[in-house]
């Protein structure tokens, strides 16, 4: 069932593609992973079992969609082409799939009808259902975990424009300035998340209070958040110890403004519609300090841009990672909990795909390249291109006199093409002799007009003329390319 619907998704958007003209790879990428895939995939926590059965039935279809994206032939070995799609392994993504769902369940509400998995003895293992998502998640879900399904009567705060409009244009100035035009008796509050590379995670604030057009320290602290929590929740956790600290403060009740660097967690301040618990608490409390006569809004700060207080509560929150006691409000996240399943994704997608870039957007450098362009590059990868003979068929010499014909051997090695493997060479970088040479961002465009002018992966016909009048290897679309350019595709 699973295979045919992806087989009619499929279908229904073959018509975009049609022999070399037709979408680039990174639009047809984008539509397997946003409507064939999620078609093809659908309720999969319910039924995929890693079976060699199931598996099997959906990697024909996989393979597929694959073909579809890359545009090469029958014959191109599995692992290439899963590859050179960009497309992680099929089992390997149907356990992130299961392990996501599973996740998901542990943060029901107590009266859902699903609940959390369960480990259940008198059930086969084989078999679908909440037992084997317990069995994918149980590594991962331990300790006290954050509470996602109490909601909070509490209002959103209230956004401020940033006065910065991002971090490159005189940020630590342009925030200064601002700052100069607070009132007086204003509190000014900074706050940082940070995670060390062995998985601690720290948050830090500092308030400072207006004066004068000059900047008081009030007070500043940190928290250890143990190794369970991303930056994003250390963020959320800072913004609601300083604000729990103005209950103590000696400044006069007025305006606070709170500088936040994470644009996700200021997201959430404004519409916390996941009931993340650092949030909720937050908006709690400034729901608690608005009746006392505060004042509290939130606003945008650029990081790492030397400014005063944002480094201050950097630095605190680095201070707070490493602290030998955590904080009371230690909790293992839903946000943590997700990063891990899609860490592990990634690790089993590079084992067991050793030349792919597990990434689930699809390379930068290839989105300016027509899809004949970068069907060429891939056929000659994999040498499958039109001028190498089909399997278990011998074809004749090549004009330089080997029996070997192949497109690697007319890339690196074929002295009938060596005026252009020399310009080639001189416009690239790395080993021509290994697969990575033809996968490098900084050899696409190279590669593409060598392609070009001798018509390796584009026709079964080589150029050995001698014409070697390439254009410049910095522009892939040159009009003047003796090769007629199939367009490219503008959003």
């Amino acid at each position: 069932m699973a295979a045919a619907k992806g087989n009619r998704a499929l279908g229904s958007l073959n018509f975009l593609r049609h022999c070399s003209q037709g979408i680039p790879v990174h639009v047809a990428h984008h539509l397997a992973m946003a409507a064939i895939l999620p078609t093809m995939f659908w309720a999969s926590p319910a039924w995929w079992m890693a079976t060699p059965m199931i598996t099997a039935t959906l990697r024909t279809t996989y393979n597929s969609v694959a073909r579809w994206i890359t545009g090469l032939p029958l014959n191109t070995r599995t692992t290439n082409l899963i590859t050179l799609s960009q497309l992680p392994p099929i089992e390997a993504y149907l356990d992130y799939l299961s392990l996501r769902y599973a996740i998901r369940l542990h943060f029901l509400p107590q009266h859902h009808a699903l609940g959390p998995p369960q480990a259940l003895s008198e059930t086969h293992p084989n078999l679908p259902g909440l037992h084997r998502l317990y069995a994918l998640s149980k590594h991962l879900v331990q300790g006290k975990l954050e509470n996602c399904t109490s909601t909070s009567t509490a209002d959103g705060t209230n956004v401020l424009p940033s006065p910065n409009p991002d971090k490159t244009t005189t940020p630590q100035q342009l925030h200064e300035e601002w700052l100069h035009t607070l009132p007086n008796h204003t509190v000014v509050i900074y706050t940082g998340g940070s995670k060390l590379e062995n998985g601690s995670v720290g948050c830090g604030w500092a308030t400072f209070h207006c004066g004068d057009q000059q900047l008081y320290r009030l007070g500043e602290g940190s928290c250890h958040l143990g190794n369970r929590a991303e930056v994003y929740d250390a963020e959320l956790h800072a913004i609601q110890e300083a604000v729990t600290s103005l209950l103590t403060t000696t400044a006069p009740r007025a305006t606070a403004i709170i500088c936040v660097d994470n644009r996700a967690a200021l997201e959430t301040l404004q519409f916390n519609k996941h009931n993340h618990e650092y949030a909720c608490r937050a908006l709690e409390m400034i729901s608690d300090l608005s009746l006392l006569g505060w004042e509290i809004s939130t606003t945008w700060c650029p990081f790492h841009c030397n400014i005063k207080g944002n480094e201050r509560a950097d630095t605190l929150a680095k201070r707070g990672a490493t602290l030998a006691v955590s904080c009371r409000f230690v909790l293992t996240t839903k946000t943590w909990l997700l990063a891990q399943a899609r860490a592990e994704l990634l690790r089993r997608w590079k084992t067991e795909l050793p030349l792919s870039k597990p990434l689930f957007k699809f390379p930068s450098h290839l989105h300016g390249a027509n899809w004949a362009d970068t069907r060429a590059i891939w056929r000659v990868f994999c040498n499958r291109s039109p001028s190498d003979p089909p399997p278990n068929i011998t074809a004749d010499p090549y004009p330089c006199g080997t029996d070997l014909t192949s497109s690697h051997h007319l890339l690196r090695d074929c002295p009938q093409l060596t005026p252009q493997q020399v310009l080639l060479c001189k416009a690239t970088t790395g080993d021509i002799q290994s697969l990575e040479f033809i996968t490098a961002p900084e050899n696409t465009n190279p590669l593409r007009h060598f392609l070009r002018a001798t018509g390796l992966g584009h026709s079964a016909l080589i150029r050995f003329d001698g014409n070697h009048n390439t254009p410049d290897c910095t522009d892939a679309s040159d009009p003047d390319s003796s090769e007629p350019d199939f367009g490219t595709f503008e959003p």
